[in-house]
C-alpha cells in the first residue's frame, strides 16, 4: 500500500506528480485506487479550495478494477474523486429506481460500462438491415431512458462503446451479413454514438481493442470466470482513452498543442546548420518521417487545434526552418510563435497569456527530456510529451496519449485555429495603434445576432459547458436544455457570430433569457476569449434591448455571480448602463431616449 500524506490536498498533489513522473502500471492502479478510496474516507481532511468529483461506476459486468482506474484517471487530471460502486449487472435498475443507492449517493459523473453479451439479440443469420435496425431500436430507447434519468439529476455521463465480439463463424461472409453478432454491435454503437451526442461522452473502447488485439484485450476466459470486460493487464492502456473522455466530459479538453523545434519538426539544429542542412524531406528516411509527423500537425490545425511553438532560439532564425521546401507547416500556421532563451515553463505562461487561454489546455511536445521535466515540475496541469529521438514513432506515440480527443466536431472546432491566426493578426495591428476606436473600426467587424440554427446547438452547448471567463452566472446547460429553451414563448436564446477583415471567428458568444412578468432576466450570457475587448458585448446588448422591447417588456435584469476565473465580467453591467439591484443583480430600464451602447461592429 502506497504512504499516505497526512492530508488528501497533499495526497492528490503527490499521486498526480508520481503520475506525471512515471507512467502508471497494473500494480500501481491497484495500489493508489486502494489508497484513494482510503482518502476519501474521512472528507472532512479535505480544505475548501481542493476539487472533488464524485463518480458513479455502473455496469453489465465486474467493476472493482475499473473502479480503481477511473479513480487514478482523475487523479491525474488534478481531481480528488469520490466513488461509489453499483453492484454487479444493477445498472438498469440503481438508475431507474430513485430509492436506489446510486441516487442517494447523488453523483456529479457516471461511467456505464456495458457488454456485447446483454445486447446481441439472436437473429437469422439473412435477416435484412432494415429489420436488425428495429430489433436494436429498443436497446437504443433502453439507453436514452437511462440517460434521461441520469441527466436530468445533473449528473454527466461516460458510456463504453461495445468491443464487437471477434467469432469468425464462417469468415467474410459474416461480415456482410447485417445479423451477424460483430455486425449488430458495430452498428448499435453507431446508433448509441447518434441518440447520445449532447449528453453522453464515449470511451472508444472498440478502437482500443482493435489497436491492442481484439482476442488478446477481450479473452473469453475473463469474462467466464470473473465477468470482466476486458483484460486487467491492459487498465495502463485504458486509461488515456478514460482521461480523453472525463476532459471531454467536463469541458477541460485539450485545444493547444505547443511544440519544439529543433530535433522535434526536423532533424538538426536551425541555428547551426541552416535551411539546407536539417532532416526534413524524402532525401532520408528520417526526413520522411519529420514530413509526415508535420502533415499530421497540419491536419490537427485544420481540426481545430491551436498550434503555437515555444523553443529556445533566435525568432528570427527559428522562422527559417519554416520556409524549407518539404516543410508541411508554415509561419502562419501557429497562433503563438514563443522563442527565447527563457525557460520553457516561461515561454508557456506567455503563450497562455497571449491567446488568453487556460494553460491547462495545452499539449506540450520536446524532444529534450530535461526541458519535458521542467515544464512537468513547474506546470503539472499541461500535459507533456517526451518525443524521443525516432521520428518514425512520433505520430503513434502522441496518439497514445489520446491527448486531442473530441466527442464530435462542430463548424468552431474546425474553424478555431484560422480564428486564432486572425486574433493574432489582429493583436499584432493592435500593438502598432494609439487610439482603440479607430483600431477597432479599421478591424472591419461584421456580426450577426439571432436565434441560433439546429446547425449551431451543439456550438451553443458546447459555449455553455466551458466558457469559464466571459461567463456572468457560471450556470450550464446541455444539449437538450438548449433544445427545450428554444420551445419556449417565455425563452430568448441568441447566438452571436463575428468576422472581421482578418477572418472569420465563428459562433462566438450565446445568451439565454427568461421573460418574468415585465422584465427580462438574462440567466446566461458566454462569450469566447479570442473576441474579448471588440465592442461585442454592446453589439449584443443593443440587440437583446430591441428583442426586449418586441416583447413588451420594461425592463432587462443581469445577474454577477462570481467565480474564480469570471473576474473579467465583474463591471459588465454597470459598464453597460444597469444600474445595482441587491447585491448580485442589475437593472436597466428601457424606453426613453437613452442613446444605444456605442459598438464598432456592423451588421451582417
Amino acid at each position: 500500500m502506497l504512504d499516505r500524506p497526512n492530508t488528501p490536498a497533499a495526497f492528490l498533489a503527490g499521486l498526480r506528480q508520481g503520475f506525471n513522473n512515471k507512467a502508471p502500471t497494473l500494480p500501481t492502479i491497484f495500489q493508489t485506487g486502494d489508497a484513494i478510496a482510503e482518502a476519501a474516507a474521512d472528507l472532512t481532511l479535505l480544505p475548501p479550495n481542493t476539487p472533488t468529483q464524485r463518480i458513479a461506476v455502473l455496469g453489465a459486468v465486474t467493476i472493482d478494477y475499473l473502479t480503481r482506474a477511473v479513480a487514478c484517471a482523475v487523479v491525474q487530471e488534478g481531481v480528488f474523486p469520490i466513488t461509489y460502486q453499483a453492484p454487479y449487472g444493477s445498472y438498469v435498475q440503481e438508475v431507474l429506481n430513485p430509492s436506489s443507492p446510486l441516487h442517494a449517493f447523488a453523483p456529479e459523473l457516471v461511467v456505464i460500462a456495458t457488454h456485447w453479451r446483454d445486447l446481441v439479440a439472436p437473429m437469422p443469420i439473412g435477416l435484412s438491415a432494415e429489420d436488425v435496425d428495429k430489433a436494436l431500436d429498443s436497446k437504443v430507447g433502453l439507453f436514452r431512458g437511462i440517460w434521461a434519468q441520469l441527466a436530468g439529476k445533473g449528473a454527466k455521463i461516460i458510456q463504453h462503446m461495445l468491443v464487437p465480439p471477434s467469432q469468425r463463424y464462417c469468415g467474410v461472409a459474416e461480415r456482410l451479413a447485417p445479423a451477424a453478432p460483430a455486425n449488430q454491435i458495430r452498428r448499435l454503437n453507431e446508433k448509441l454514438l447518434e441518440a447520445g451526442s449532447g449528453i453522453v461522452t464515449f470511451v472508444d473502447m472498440e478502437s482500443l481493442a482493435n489497436e491492442l488485439g481484439s482476442r488478446r484485450f477481450t479473452p473469453s476466459k475473463f469474462y467466464y470466470s470473473a465477468k470482466l470486460d476486458f483484460d486487467q493487464k491492459w487498465l495502463p492502456d485504458y486509461l488515456p482513452s478514460f482521461r480523453a473522455a472525463w476532459r471531454a466530459a467536463n469541458a477541460r479538453a485539450k485545444k493547444v498543442l505547443v511544440l519544439d523545434l529543433d530535433n522535434t519538426l526536423w532533424g538538426g539544429v536551425i541555428g547551426d546548420d541552416g535551411v539546407e542542412g536539417i532532416v526534413l524531406g524524402s532525401a532520408s528516411p528520417a526526413g520522411e518521417a519529420f514530413e509526415e509527423w508535420q502533415r499530421y500537425i497540419k491536419a490537427l490545425g485544420e481540426r481545430g487545434i491551436i498550434l503555437a511553438v515555444c523553443s529556445k532560439n533566435a525568432p528570427e532564425i527559428a522562422e527559417l526552418g519554416l520556409t524549407h521546401g518539404s516543410s508541411a507547416l508554415k509561419r502562419s500556421d501557429f497562433a503563438a510563435f514563443e522563442c527565447s532563451w527563457n525557460d520553457k515553463a516561461g515561454g508557456l505562461r506567455k503563450i497562455a497569456k497571449e491567446l488568453n487561454v487556460g494553460i491547462d489546455s495545452f499539449v506540450f511536445c520536446d524532444d529534450n527530456p530535461a526541458e519535458c521535466d521542467l515544464v512537468r515540475q513547474e506546470l503539472p496541469e499541461v500535459a507533456v510529451v517526451h518525443m524521443g529521438t525516432d521520428p518514425a514513432k512520433f505520430i503513434e506515440l502522441f496518439d497514445e496519449g489520446h491527448w486531442l480527443d473530441l466527442p464530435h466536431y462542430t463548424q468552431e472546432d474546425l474553424g478555431r485555429a484560422a480564428a486564432y491566426a486572425a486574433r493574432s493578426a489582429a493583436l499584432a495591428e493592435q500593438a502598432n495603434a494609439t487610439d482603440i476606436g479607430g483600431y477597432l473600426a479599421g478591424l472591419d467587424m461584421r456580426a450577426r445576432l439571432g436565434r441560433p440554427d439546429e446547425a449551431d446547438i451543439a456550438r451553443v452547448a458546447q459555449l455553455e459547458v466551458k466558457t469559464n471567463q466571459f461567463n456572468v452566472t457560471n450556470r450550464r446547460y446541455p444539449e437538450g436544455k438548449i433544445r427545450e429553451f428554444l420551445d419556449r414563448n417565455d425563452a430568448v436564446v441568441l447566438a452571436f457570430r463575428l468576422a472581421d477583415k482578418f477572418g472569420d471567428h465563428g459562433l462566438t458568444s450565446t445568451l439565454i433569457a427568461f421573460k418574468e412578468d415585465d422584465t427580462l432576466r438574462i440567466d446566461s450570457w458566454l462569450m469566447s476569449c479570442r473576441i474579448f475587448s471588440r465592442s461585442a458585448e454592446e453589439f449584443i446588448l443593443n440587440g437583446l434591448i430591441d428583442v426586449a422591447e418586441g416583447m413588451g417588456v420594461k425592463r432587462l435584469k443581469g445577474e454577477y455571480q462570481p467565480t474564480a476565473k469570471n473576474g473579467v465580467v465583474a463591471d459588465l453591467y454597470p459598464r453597460m448602463g444597469f444600474a445595482a439591484d441587491g447585491d448580485a443583480f442589475f437593472v436597466r430600464e428601457l424606453g426613453g431616449d437613452a442613446p444605444a451602447l456605442v459598438t464598432y461592429i456592423a451588421e451582417g
